[in-house]
């Protein structure tokens, strides 16, 4: 399978070090099978270690295994994390963070949902949840339907299309291409304060990817 890169988890600016690109989180299967957790901005080349990769927490990470989260490591290769055991065939999450910008600190959720996997449930603080119907994801904040909320989906032809929740959180979209999707959420923001990796932040900023193939 030929990597394609994409965008989500999560929109993200580094300031002086990178002007103005959105970087994001997601989960992809690489060319052994494997699933790992990226980091780049789309239609460029990953974040790779040492560089910008290292400025990602490590990834907390699970698959679902008769619908119980089995918690996966996730070590740090050169280009992404590698999630250890975790089969394409199940549902994957992974949470991780950026180190703190602009007095924000930015958290990603990814999910990675096979296409047959049916409706499913919010399993992440921001996630994009398919329903089951074809071309509908609902999205969760906090386990509460987020209506409203802007979504970028990501078609395999790299089109780009902006689309917005309803007052149930509902998202609606025709997806009738072959190949590989990717549906995010950026810059969902909270006034919640703390430190992370001993710097202080006054405001946190959720971001969200669901990545599945479609054949």
């Amino acid at each position: 399978m030929v990597r394609q890169v994409f965008l989500t988890l999560f929109a993200l600016t580094f300031g002086a070090v990178v002007t103005a690109r959105a970087h994001s989180v997601w989960i992809e299967r690489n060319t052994n099978d494997q699933l790992v957790v990226c980091f780049a901005e789309p239609g460029t080349a990953l974040e790779t270690s040492p560089g910008q990769l290292d400025n990602l927490s490590t990834p907390v990470a699970f698959m679902l295994v008769t619908n119980k989260p089995v918690a996966v490591e996730a070590p740090k290769k050169a280009e992404d994390f590698l999630l250890v055991g975790a089969s394409h065939t199940n549902v994957a999450c992974a949470e991780t963070s950026f180190t703190v910008r602009g007095g924000r600190k930015p958290n990603f959720y990814a999910r990675w949902q096979p296409a047959e996997a049916g409706a499913a449930a919010p399993l992440l603080t921001l996630d994009l949840v398919p329903t089951g119907k074809s071309g509908e994801v609902r999205a969760y904040f906090r386990g509460k339907a987020l209506g409203g909320i802007k979504a970028l989906l990501r078609a395999p032809d790299e089109s780009e299309t902006e689309l917005t929740a309803d007052a149930e959180g509902l998202i609606r979209f025709t997806a009738t291409q072959s190949g590989h999707y990717l549906m995010t959420i950026a810059h969902h923001r909270e006034p919640l304060a703390g430190f992370h990796r001993g710097v202080a932040y006054a405001e946190t900023s959720h971001n969200c990817s669901l990545f599945w193939e479609q054949k």
